[in-house]
């Protein structure tokens, strides 16, 4: 079942007698789940299942659900805010879907961080320990909350301020992959996307978080764009391009409905075809590209769209082809910058505080 169809289905925007019958089988196998993921958590909090350490310092950023919170910007903010404070910071990742140049998201760290070491492995322990045999004095951890075995100092939770906590269930019926309680783990709790979202609904995301034993700081982030970017030669436009042009988007995101909210607050206008919603992660090969991505731009321009826009971590996986040729139109990558907007200071002490807590 592809993304799109699956959250359709989980948020219940599609109706019908199949779609509440796949709601239902998956609300039976979300029990399943639950129960295996509370043995698990049981296990690791009882000792039975070890934890690992390192001889540096871990940081995490991490969330409870899948995909979508922004995590791989707010991994570049906290890299850049150690190396703020003097420090050099590695990365290690799982390497999602990854090849033999990496994931998309290795690839776009790559351009927010350049320089920073970047492992991807699966196993988290042994990638830090490769990280540490290679020289790393400091590990951020890119979606690890959920991996148990690899101790860490710092625990930082995103969630998506327009889709917080994955329609309040767990997987498949919803996108938790563990029970809300878990954030008791978190010393820190960003909610991302606070720029779209009223006070009066962070005020209640903050009490709902706090009711499920969440005692650490918070902080309000926004995903503010900063430049456009032509992907065939990397030419730079102003965001104000996009006033009162007709657009045609695609994307391969966790939260593709925040991309279309983002250009339309930049004062741009979507065809009725709306947006091209590719699966997170999606490998932009031959197949895709020639038979979902060129037919869509084909048609969007039909219906007067003059350019199309991406994102970043989209316009990394074809870069360099002919994309834009065959569509018949530019193309665009919208690029993003996080951005703390309330509580920075309370986030940078707790990165200092991690740095100067002794190792267990």
């Amino acid at each position: 079942m592809k993304q799109r169809d699956f959250m359709a289905i989980v948020s219940r925007e599609q109706g019908g007698l199949g779609a509440a019958l796949l709601r239902l089988l998956f609300r039976f196998a979300s029990f399943w789940f639950w129960l295996a993921v509370r043995m698990r958590l049981l296990l690791y909090r009882s000792g039975l299942l070890g934890r690992k350490g390192v001889d540096v310092p871990v940081i995490c950023v991490g969330n409870l659900t899948t995909g979508g919170t922004g995590k791989t910007p707010a991994v570049a903010w906290v890299v850049k805010a150690l190396e703020g404070m003097g420090h050099k910071p590695s990365i290690l990742s799982r390497g999602y879907k990854s090849d033999s140049t990496g994931n998309d998201e290795m690839k776009v760290l790559e351009e927010l961080c350049p320089g920073v070491p970047h492992i991807q492995n699966p196993d988290r322990v042994a990638g830090a320990r490769k990280a540490v045999h290679h020289g790393a004095k400091l590990i951020v951890l890119d979606d690890g909350f959920s991996h148990l075995r690899l101790k860490r100092d710092l625990d930082i939770l995103l969630f998506d301020a327009l889709n917080p906590f994955g329609f309040g269930r767990m997987l498949p019926r919803g996108l938790l992959r563990e029970p809300l309680s878990s954030v008791r783990r978190a010393k820190f709790a960003i909610f991302s996307r606070a720029g779209v979202a009223s006070e009066d609904r962070l005020r209640d995301l903050e009490d709902t978080i706090r009711c499920k034993g969440f005692v650490g700081g918070i902080a309000h982030a926004a995903h503010a764009p900063v430049r456009l970017l032509r992907v065939n030669n990397g030419e730079e436009a102003s965001l104000e391009m996009l006033q009162g042009v007709t657009v045609a988007p695609f994307c391969g995101i966790g939260n593709p409905r925040g991309f279309e909210r983002t250009l339309e607050k930049l004062g741009a206008q979507l065809t009725p075809l709306r947006a091209l919603h590719l699966d997170d992660h999606q490998d932009f090969g031959d197949r895709v590209l020639k038979r979902q991505v060129i037919p869509f731009l084909r048609n969007s321009r039909e219906a007067n769209a003059t350019i199309a826009v991406c994102t970043q971590k989209d316009a990394v996986k074809f870069r360099g082809t002919d994309v834009e040729e065959e569509a018949g139109m530019p193309i665009y990558e919208l690029q993003v910058e996080f951005r703390i907007i309330k509580n920075e200071e309370g986030l940078l002490q707790a990165l200092r505080d991690a740095l100067e807590r002794k190792p267990d």
